[in-house]
């Protein structure tokens, strides 16, 4: 199973004006959150209001994750509820250690049992929002086939170390993420520093751009104009397709003649440059693909 999640906005559960907005079709991917964008008295009806909606938002583009709560009871009910056919993934805040992550696919494994969910196809999005989480990371990017993607959330993080979310408080546990997401096999989510504000676009662009140099493969956002510039800053440009399209192909001709590294335009090519164009050229149809559903 493959995902292409350039972009994933989150939604409020609990404000149908939200949910219903046809913007949310652009992103590759919703997030009805029930968690810190929903006051503690509305979670009911937002978990109510996410299930409800779960199978119609499923036949549009993009793909349908839910946000569940992490108070363990809050937790338990959001699962039972919102596991059911259409949602593609649990997005679980706070995850600390292996024990909670193996907790949680328990949990979802039972509920796809009882809503008539193929077992397995649930996946999980992890995010790192505590020292103890991001100490126990590569573990818990391992723990279980269910987690696809993992993320670190960067205000509950700076608030359990003490420090100021900024660029540089966040760039060494940001990279050291990428390098764990990429050990694992599974997708590094985020941008490499704070977006909390989207009026100013041009910023918001250029740190989508730094965040791919860095091996970010997409993030997620609070606001549909952030959506197209994901989708842009995550994907290959025209230009670099064109680039890996004649590496793959010079490298085919190069092999046939026994040869392991040649030139294009006076620039000596090899094969760890060789397997960057393959996949690019990987990510450009998996993303094609996708826009075609």
């Amino acid at each position: 199973m493959t995902f292409v999640w350039r972009s994933l906005l989150y939604v409020p559960a609990h404000v149908e004006k939200f949910v219903s907005s046809p913007r949310i079709r652009e992103a590759d991917g919703v997030i009805l959150d029930l968690e810190d964008s929903v006051p503690g008295d509305r979670k009911t009806q937002a978990r109510e209001m996410a299930a409800g909606v779960i199978e119609a938002l499923s036949q549009k583009r993009g793909d349908v994750l839910v946000r569940i709560n992490d108070d363990p009871a809050l937790a338990a009910a959001d699962i039972a509820a919102v596991v059911r056919p259409g949602v593609r993934a649990l997005v679980a805040p706070k995850v600390r250690s292996v024990d909670h992550l193996r907790a949680l696919d328990t949990l979802i494994g039972a509920a796809e049992t009882a809503n008539g969910v193929v077992a397995g196809t649930v996946r999980l999005v992890v995010l790192i929002e505590t020292a103890e989480g991001f100490l126990n990371m590569a573990a818990i990017a391992r723990a279980s086939p269910r987690v696809v993607a993992i993320n670190l959330g960067n205000e509950d993080f700076a608030l359990d170390l003490g420090m100021e979310p900024d660029d540089d408080t966040l760039r060494m546990p940001r990279q050291q993420l990428v390098i764990v997401a990429a050990a694992a096999g599974i997708m590094p989510l985020g941008l490499m520093g704070v977006a909390t504000r989207f009026d100013d676009l041009e910023a918001y662009r250029a740190l989508a751009l730094r965040s791919r140099r860095f091996g970010y493969a997409g993030a997620t956002c609070i606001h549909p104009s952030q959506i197209a510039i994901l989708n842009s800053a995550f994907a290959p440009t025209n230009e670099e397709v064109a680039w890996a399209r004649r590496v793959v192909e010079a490298a085919g001709a190069a092999e046939r003649q026994g040869q392991g590294a040649f030139q294009i335009d006076g620039k000596m090519i090899d094969a760890p440059i060789v397997m960057r164009a393959r996949n690019i050229v990987a990510r450009s149809e998996v993303i094609r693909k996708s826009m075609e559903n």
